[in-house]
């Protein structure tokens, strides 16, 4: 009887201790850089600065609006992006569980149903949102790249975006309602395999590890 109890009690915690693990995993795993650089010490610096941003929620990366983010984000006009508004500063871009990333824009939106898709297995998708001046913002870690750097990167993060006919695939109507955009993308999302790690290929990409 003893062991019935005990093995009933582990099936009703297991969800739980799930849960608790993939918020943990939200926080660590290689998502903050340790200050190693790959790039070369002689190649020019990117002027404008690239920011990691994260919480218990999600893991992302705000890229520069440039004249190489704007020619590489161009699709984002189609799904009224405000790519070409002056107060543009930042494209805000993270990759991560279908149902927990499409339904979680705050703590308040957190259900014990999503996050166990998520812990134990989701499609994956790409999330874009505008930003402005990010230099005051909280939870924000500023990343030195060179310019090489930064286009290895973009072209990692656009490489992620799931496409039919060279274009990526929007998910319409999926937004949480300032602008942003959704994306189905390539890669299964997992406990093993958080937002973060996808943040820290990426700066991989730019040699910053």
């Amino acid at each position: 009887m003893r062991k019935i109890i005990k093995r009933t009690g582990l099936l009703i915690a297991a969800p739980f201790l799930i849960v608790v693990l993939y918020l943990f995993s939200a926080l660590i795993g290689g998502l903050i850089p340790s200050g190693k650089s790959t790039q070369t010490l002689d190649a020019p610096l990117l002027k404008q600065s690239v920011y990691l941003t994260a919480n218990a929620l999600h893991a992302d990366i705000a890229i520069p609006v440039n004249s190489l983010s704007l020619e590489k984000f161009a699709f984002l006009r189609q799904a009224d992006f405000p790519l070409d508004n002056s107060d543009l500063e930042y494209l805000i871009i993270g990759w991560g569980s279908r149902e927990f990333y499409t339904s979680t824009a705050n703590y308040s939106d957190m259900k014990l149903g999503t996050i166990w898709r998520a812990a134990t297995g989701d499609d994956s998708v790409m999330h874009v949102a505008p930003g402005g001046d990010l230099a005051q913002s909280e939870n924000m870690v500023k990343v030195p790249m060179t310019e090489q750097g930064f286009a290895k990167m973009l072209d990692f993060i656009l490489g992620t975006f799931d496409r039919k006919d060279g274009q990526p695939k929007i998910l319409s109507d999926t937004t949480f309602g300032y602008g942003d955009v959704f994306y189905k993308a390539k890669g299964w999302f997992n406990i093993f395999n958080p937002c973060n790690v996808w943040v820290s290929e990426a700066l991989s990409k730019a040699g910053v590890s």
